[in-house]
């Protein structure tokens, strides 16, 4: 699995390319621009049941999706679809040099630093002329500059992997690329192989192409970047909806646990909350000590608080209170040492709502007097809240407030 880069990704690039040379109409763009947004920018806010499949194939862009994007919609040039246009582009990209030179040329499409100097300004002058240039700073701008910079960092075996990927991505394509190209045949994917020299069926073509029948279709087009994008949605959607991991993600999570696959440590973390909800305390407290182990090797101790957070809920969900209590206090503890408000005050908010539901449990909290009384409790969490600008804990500690102030009035209402 590639850490950025996919078939698909250039596939992104060639169309906006294709935008920034002027072919696509007016009464295509905004079509093209919201298609194009939709893959780089997806929006997590959007995340209805109706929605959720097609959120998720959006970190699995096939050639058919591009197909459907394109097809409909006429170019500059008289007959011709955007989607021929593409096609074109897609399939000039005939050599891994060529690929090379593609992303040799990406940042014609940005427009001109700071730092540019003025022999580099005068050679692209003419080759930017009937472009639309892209600030480095916007969406576009952006992905363009990563996925050079990322093209760049990669070692000859990845690129000529992501060569491999690019030529089993296109390959169903051929059939509508000859329809246009009558010349084209099963070996037009590389201009290298036309060469009457080059024997087809010699040990070398072996060597370089015996691998593209046996290729996994998935693993052309998954990369560590957008398994992540797509984990740290599943995980917002199974926080907020409080359901299991789907039978797509799940199948996901299989394939990237394969050996020599590259494991994102948010998937221990959807495996933790998956087992969960699911009651299988064992497996979740397994998945919460991997995703911590992996994840506090790189960031140091600066998430171990709330390692110690979610140990907590877990161990309070499955009975162990005693336990509970303890890894709250450590992480009230240690939110405390690494000056981090925002799980401080999650805390002792959560600290404060254990308590009135298992008050017998909260003898030792009160002899250290960690929260005070109830009132002192609430006016110190409404106070912080404030200060942190969490307002989702302002609003449940002004509800607990609240419930408190009713019972007062009842007790008062009953003597």
């Amino acid at each position: 699995m590639s850490r950025y880069l996919t078939p698909s990704k250039i596939g992104l690039l060639l169309l906006i390319n294709l935008y920034s040379s002027g072919v696509v109409p007016s009464s295509a763009t905004v079509p093209i621009l919201s298609f194009l947004v939709s893959y780089l920018l997806p929006s997590y806010s959007k995340c209805s049941q109706q929605e959720e499949d097609s959120w998720e194939q959006r970190f699995d862009l096939s050639i058919d999706v591009l197909q459907k994007a394109t097809i409909t919609y006429p170019s500059a040039i008289p007959g011709r679809t955007v989607w021929d246009l593409l096609l074109n582009k897609l399939w000039s990209i005939d050599s891994l040099d060529a690929l090379h030179a593609f992303f040799d040329k990406l940042p014609l499409l940005l427009e001109k630093g700071v730092g540019t100097s003025s022999e580099e300004t005068d050679d692209d002058e003419d080759a930017q002329s009937d472009r639309i240039l892209f600030s480095r700073n916007s969406p576009f701008g952006a992905f363009i500059r990563r996925a050079q910079l990322e093209y760049m960092r990669l070692q000859f075996y990845d690129e000529t992997s992501l060569w491999k990927s690019l030529i089993t991505y296109r390959n169903p394509t051929l059939a509508f690329w000859k329809r246009r190209n009558p010349s084209a045949g099963p070996y037009s994917f590389d201009s290298n192989l036309q060469a009457p020299s080059v024997d087809v069926d010699g040990r070398i073509f072996g060597l370089i192409y015996n691998d593209l029948s046996h290729q996994p279709k998935q693993s052309t087009n998954d990369s560590t970047h957008d398994m992540e994008r797509l984990l740290e949605h599943q995980i917002a959607q199974m926080q907020r909806m409080g359901n299991r991991v789907p039978k797509v993600m799940r199948l996901k999570l299989r394939a990237t646990a394969k050996p020599g696959m590259t494991v994102p440590s948010a998937s221990y973390y959807v495996q933790f909350l998956d087992a969960w909800k699911s009651g299988d305390y064992p497996s979740s407290f397994d998945s919460l000590h991997q995703y911590f182990d992996y994840t506090m090797q790189s960031r140091d101790r600066a998430l171990y608080q709330y390692a110690l957070l979610n140990l907590a809920i877990l161990q309070a969900d499955f009975g162990c209170f005693s336990e509970a209590i303890t890894a709250i206090q450590e992480t009230i503890a240690t939110a405390r040492e690494n000056h981090d408000l925002p799980c401080l005050n999650y805390s002792l908010s959560w600290l404060y709502q254990f308590g009135r539901t298992h008050p017998e449990e909260m003898t030792e909290v009160q002899k250290k007097g960690i929260i005070g009384s109830e009132k002192e409790a609430l006016s110190f969490l409404k106070s912080k809240a404030k200060e942190s600008n969490m307002w989702t804990l302002l609003c449940s500690t002004l509800l607990s407030e609240a419930k408190l102030l009713l019972n007062s009035v009842r007790l008062d209402m009953i003597q």
